[in-house]
């Protein structure tokens, strides 16, 4: 089984990047796969993934498919200064980057939705990976083959017809693999079990949309019902910029110029259970200079109140942020800031591949192919930048509808009329349902079902009755080992195995621990190299028989006089100075015994309940 993660990460933390690859990409020349051609592909894609996102709430992006042909890639490659590609192993694709932050629940939603697509679309290939790497890989670990290696399974993970594949040899260029997958999928296809982990894990969608919502009441600004009642997705980000900000950005809070508290409705909002958890547990209730107010922990109508708060302060930095970036803008047409870096490298990528030969600075030619780069730079995103943008777009689409937001022609609604808010018991986990949910998701089946030892010392006892080789210890369950049978015996010896024998390990503890010679009184007596000598070497042997007795007997006496405990003491005494490290005792009978005897050495108060016997 292989277990080490498969690494190629993405630029940013928490990102699912998308790469769909309809069959013409890699069946026509790459030369003739034009923005057109592939926006009809994505046209295709989205009549399917609409059906399915209609109503679905993102954590923070939503999933847009952009075309990359040939030509746009070689730009990219050039904007991002990256080691230059043949032009011969460039493939166009259709892209997608979606960062999902907090909630897992859109990678694998998007996953699903990737899965669905290659199913129903002939021919469709397509690579997921995420800020972990393969994570499909990673998420099916137990039950990959040994040569599942990150140097075997790097960049060469695809999906086709609904079911994982994976080119194992890496000089085969990917245009190649794409057709083999396409021709001969049963080659490079997965094993049933990691096929079925996988479809497990998506097998919750399309029910699952409706689940991961939950409805709860807000008491809230005017203004700021009538948004969520036309864009019920803003909510997302509304609560996530209350939560994340800090005490400078909540700075504009303290006027709420935009929302005011003044004048406010009870009205129910939707948002997904991690946004609901997320505003929950933010401390925050707005500043008490600006006048909100609302009822005691103990009133019905308290959590909505105090949701109200936190989301109209989300709303009122949003539009903050939205006009401190027009005002930056020196026109609405203009390439922003943030953008000026990438402008100039693709500006002098542009005049040294010769896109402006023929023109003159400041002619009327000149100035509309300036404007045809900066409008293709500004609708073709790079993964690496695209996330400020994104932000800020949802900034701008905020204040877009706060302006046109009409608050005079909202008739308000009576609050008995309103449905009652999801129950949110769900909030509070108890430790024995913690433990089911991660047992039930991170539960082993099949072949690694074997049951794990409960607490540290039954771990430490199994442990230590597991054979060992050169690569560690192998926790093979199921198999047992029979000292009375000489066959086994021999194979153990030659696989290489080593045997722990518990009781052996602990009479010599016990040998070291009394300071006896193992073997007892008269160990040397007859000794065999006593017998391979002549007349002379046994009276040698006698002398050297009554010396050792004599030095045993003033031993003995020696003792005596001092207490008979005090070695062994002198010797636990060192061990608990110790405290289990390294040190002159220790060194003495080895680190693990120092380790085992530390542990035993503490008083039971110390010692952890699950070591206690």
């Amino acid at each position: 089984m292989a277990t080490k993660p498969i690494l190629t990460k993405t630029q940013d933390e928490d990102v699912l990047e998308v790469f769909l690859y309809p069959k013409c990409c890699y069946t026509m020349n790459p030369d003739s796969i034009t923005e057109t051609l592939l926006n009809e592909e994505i046209n295709n894609f989205n009549e399917i993934i609409q059906k399915y996102t209609k109503d679905y709430i993102w954590h923070r992006d939503s999933l847009v498919l952009y075309p990359k042909t040939k030509q746009a890639l070689l730009i990219d490659q050039m904007i991002q200064g990256s080691s230059a590609t043949q032009e011969s192993s460039i493939v166009p694709y259709i892209y997608a980057s979606l960062h999902f932050d907090e909630d897992v629940g859109d990678e694998w939603f998007v996953v699903f939705l990737v899965f669905t697509l290659t199913e129903l679309f002939n021919g469709l290939i397509a690579r997921l990976v995420d800020s972990d790497g393969e994570f499909l890989l990673i998420e099916t670990a137990n039950y990959l083959p040994s040569w599942a290696e990150p140097e075997t399974c790097q960049d060469r993970v695809y999906i086709y017809d609904g079911r994982v594949h994976v080119v194992q040899d890496k000089r085969i260029p990917i245009i190649d693999r794409l057709k083999r997958i396409s021709e001969n999928a049963q080659n490079y296809q997965m094993s049933n079990d990691v096929q079925g982990t996988i479809k497990k894990r998506i097998g919750v969608y399309p029910d699952e949309i409706e689940k991961r919502k939950h409805k709860a009441r807000a008491f809230l600004p005017e203004k700021a019902a009538y948004i969520f009642s036309q864009e019920p997705g803003l909510i997302s980000a509304a609560i996530r910029m209350i939560v994340h900000s800090d005490s400078l950005e909540r700075k504009v809070c303290r006027a709420m110029k935009y929302f005011p508290p003044e004048q406010r409705v009870m009205t129910n909002v939707m948002m997904t259970k991690c946004l609901y958890a997320m505003a929950s547990h933010c401390r925050y209730t707005g500043d008490p200079r600006t006048g909100w107010n609302f009822p005691p922990a103990t009133n019905p109508k308290y959590n909505a109140y105090i949701l109200g708060i936190k989301i109209a302060c989300g709303l009122e930095m949003l539009v903050a942020r939205a006009n401190q970036q027009l005002q930056k803008n020196d026109s609405a047409s203009s390439i922003d800031s943030d953008q000026y870096q990438q402008w100039t490298k693709y500006y002098r990528c542009l005049e040294a591949s010769g896109y402006f030969t023929g023109t003159l600075e400041g002619s009327k030619e000149r100035e509309k192919l300036i404007a045809s780069a900066k409008e293709y730079l500004m609708s073709h995103p790079l993964s690496a930048t695209s996330v400020s943008k994104k932000d800020d777009a949802v900034a701008l689409k905020i204040l877009e509808a706060w302006k046109n937001a009409k608050t005079e022609d909202n008739e308000t609604q009576d609050e008995s009329s309103l449905s009652p808010p999801d129950d949110d018991s769900w909030l509070n986990v108890d430790p024995a349902q913690l433990e089911a949910m991660l047992g039930q998701h991170w539960g082993t089946t099949g072949k690694n079902s074997n049951k794990e030892p409960s607490n540290l010392k039954d771990k430490i006892k199994t442990f230590l009755n597991k054979s060992s080789n050169i690569e560690g210890v192998k926790f093979s369950g199921g198999e047992s080992l029979n000292d009375d049978d000489d066959n086994d015996e021999h194979q153990d010896i030659e696989d290489g195995k080593i045997d722990f024998d518990p009781d052996v390990f602990d009479n010599t503890l016990r040998d070291i621990l009394d300071l006896v010679v193992p073997g007892g009184d008269g160990e040397f007596d007859g000794s065999s190299e006593g017998s391979l000598g002549g007349e002379e070497d046994d009276e040698q042997g006698g002398e050297m028989d009554k010396y050792m007795k004599l030095l045993d007997s003033q031993l003995g006496i020696e003792l005596v006089k001092n207490d008979k405990n005090s070695i062994e003491s002198n010797l636990l005494e060192s061990m608990e100075e110790e405290a289990g490290g390294a040190g002159p005792a220790g060194n003495i009978i080895g680190g693990p015994i120092r380790r085992l005897m530390h542990l035993q050495l503490q008083s039971p108060t110390t010692v952890p309940p699950d070591l206690q016997s």
